[in-house]
């Protein structure tokens, strides 16, 4: 099976880090975790992220939707894949992103292939 150089994961559960990590170990060299704030970090550290982003909340009704740019602008032009939880505000969230990006989006896909470079879900 072929590796994408750089999988992140993001949820707005952190009870859901543990699929998402799971799945971007199977795809990628490095895996980066981007968690909402500091009480997260240790829960993803112990499950194998290479390198952990940390989203800064400048209140409690920060909505997740709101970070699509700082996310677009983390993941740029950077070949990977982004896999996010499967909830109401991941996919908004994933929505945004997709369109800042120029990126295609997929929900509540149940398997990933990684063919000659390509994904196919």
């Amino acid at each position: 099976m072929n590796h994408l150089a750089n999988v992140w994961v993001f949820s707005d559960n952190v009870e859901r880090y543990a699929e998402l990590m799971t799945g971007a170990r199977q795809w990628g060299e490095k895996v980066y975790a981007i968690v909402q704030g500091n009480t997260e970090i240790d829960y993803v550290k112990a499950l194998g992220a290479d390198e952990i982003v940390i989203l800064e909340s400048h209140t409690d009704l920060q909505r997740v939707e709101n970070y699509a740019e700082t996310l677009a602008s983390l993941l740029g032009d950077q070949n990977g894949l982004l896999l996010m939880a499967a909830t109401k505000r991941c996919k908004a969230l994933g929505a945004r992103l997709s369109i800042q990006l120029d990126a295609v989006m997929v929900n509540d896909a149940t398997s990933i292939d990684l063919l000659d470079g390509t994904l196919h879900a």
